[in-house]
């Protein structure tokens, strides 16, 4: 899906600047995922 347009902007479309610009913003939003849960979890997460 989002790994294959990554993958042709680098290959095929040879727009290198974008295809980076895109990694990065993929990266950042695992990272904002992964943040969300990590606090939800302390949150609200079991007390043991």
């Amino acid at each position: 899906m989002i790994g294959t347009l990554i993958q042709a902007q680098f290959g095929k479309a040879n727009d290198w600047p974008f295809g980076a610009a895109l990694a990065v913003a993929v990266m950042l939003v695992i990272l904002a995922v992964v943040l969300v849960v990590r606090f939800a979890d302390r949150r609200f997460g079991s007390r043991t």
